[in-house]
């Protein structure tokens, strides 16, 4: 009797067992799991790394996800920005190749096209949401293919939805980012290979694109908000690029400098300085004033985190716009007006001087801005092979070559042409003028390596 008692227990726990229903949390991370995760691709693209001083190509490996029924999809510029050849994994296995379209280094956005003449498969679409509605302690999902072909979901809450980095922040091809944006950050894990894969809410929307993690601590993932990426994304299937109006202002947090101004609380940007040659220069903006109002709507930056909407409301004029800037200065209010300009390229284009050890890069006019340098004349030293004759040499990274046996470098062509005719004739020495931190340097490349290399200041 005792027996068929427990044998009758242990039918009704297992009975009950099976039909205890799914935790509503747990279904809602089952329904926005399979809402996203066909759409997410693993990304094996071969970059270009001029960073060591010779041209290598590698392969590595990143996340993204469709977006647009046409096979477009979004991923990291740290990611594709720099690629050669591009191949994706859909979610069937299959692999498709895919084209570069456009990227956006200060926001780290790049958009794909993925090749479908010959594939036969279906392509599934994300739905996108409004990172404007995110919620700290709200659950997310992110997804990604870390470390290989499979598909990854790791689930955390949203920590902070305006945490911001300084612009001194580099992505590893070297441009600066998080100029516009704050970013979202998570404890959902986001690994190497997560990187332009989704940040998914329960409801099965993409809110963020993962970008960054970070080893200081544990369960901090970083992901660009989705509206930022909108915004990105639109700009780049419209005309191949995001344009930006620049003035030429470098602002920082006002915080307890209210009173030192005679600026009222949360009210003003700040002006740190003044780049040489910009529409704010040019119109005697200085450093120290404090820009009150853009076109008559107030704008005010008393903590690091409100300084990416003032960068973002001036580059989101057209470039060529006049604006009008409501400034405070020595305690009295003027109105400046200055017409803006087109934020050019951050980064120049690469070279490899595989024959004198050195990669080399254009100067733009922000990496003049960057450098403090006076011109973009010459170009500037991206990297050094070690033991080559640049290294030799004393030629460090970061210098601007700005002559080659004496003769002035005008630009990146001029030197390229220099460079193709002095090792097509095999000219066994080269002197180089560098601008190292502003002083003048003498360096004798012995491209033959018969002679160590000489170093004058």
């Amino acid at each position: 009797m005792v027996r068929m008692t427990m044998l009758l227990w242990l039918l009704v726990v297992v009975s009950a067992s099976a039909q205890t229903p799914i935790s509503s949390l747990q279904q809602e991370i089952y329904d926005a799991r399979d809402r996203v995760l066909p759409a997410l691709v693993h990304i094996q693209p071969v970059i270009k790394d001029y960073r060591t001083g010779e041209l290598k190509k590698q392969a590595v490996v990143g996340s993204g996800v469709i977006f647009h029924p046409d096979g477009y999809l979004v991923t990291n510029f740290h990611v594709a920005g720099k690629a050669e050849r591009i191949i994706c994994t859909l979610y069937d296995k299959e692999q498709v190749p895919a084209l570069y379209i456009g990227g956006d280094p200060p926001t780290d956005i790049a958009v794909l096209k993925l090749q479908l003449d010959d594939y036969t498969g279906h392509i599934a679409i994300a739905a996108l949401g409004n990172s404007d509605s995110v919620q700290v302690g709200q659950h997310v999902l992110a997804m990604g293919s870390p470390f290989s072909l499979s598909r990854t979901v790791s689930a955390g809450v949203v920590s902070t939805k305006d945490r911001f980095f300084s612009s001194e922040y580099r992505l590893p091809s070297g441009e600066r980012t998080g100029h516009y944006n704050l970013w979202i950050q998570t404890d959902a894990a986001i690994n190497p290979g997560n990187s332009g894969g989704p940040l998914v809410d329960l409801s099965g929307r993409v809110i963020g694109i993962n970008s960054r993690a970070t080893f200081l601590a544990n369960n901090l993932g970083f992901a660009i908000p989705i509206n930022i990426v909108k915004e990105v994304t639109a700009s780049i299937l419209e005309g191949g690029k995001v344009s930006r109006s620049w003035i030429g202002v470098q602002c920082q947090a006002l915080q307890e400098l209210e009173d030192y101004f005679g600026a009222q609380r949360n009210s003003g940007v700040l002006i740190a300085s003044v780049d040489p040659g910009s529409p704010a220069e040019r119109n005697y903006l200085k450093a120290g004033d404090i820009i009150l109002a853009v076109d008559g709507d107030a704008v005010s930056a008393r903590f690091v985190e409100e300084l990416p909407r003032f960068y973002k409301k001036i580059a989101s004029y057209a470039p060529g716009s006049e604006i009008t800037l409501r400034v405070l200065r020595d305690e009295n209010e003027y109105e400046f007006k200055l017409t803006t300009e087109e934020l050019g390229d951050l980064q120049g284009e690469d070279f490899e001087c595989a024959d004198w050890g050195l990669t080399v890069k254009a100067i733009t006019q922000q990496m003049q801005i960057e450098n403090q340098l006076e011109d973009t004349l010459g170009v500037y030293v991206m990297g050094v092979k070690q033991v080559g004759a640049a290294d030799i040499g004393g030629i460090h990274p970061g210098d601007i070559i700005i002559s080659v046996n004496k003769m002035p470098v005008q630009g990146f062509a001029d030197f390229i042409r220099t460079y193709n005719d002095l090792s097509a004739a095999a000219t066994p020495r080269v002197l180089l003028a560098v601008n190292r931190n502003g002083a003048i340097r003498l360096a004798v490349l012995n491209v033959d390596s018969s002679q160590e290399g000489i170093v004058h200041e």
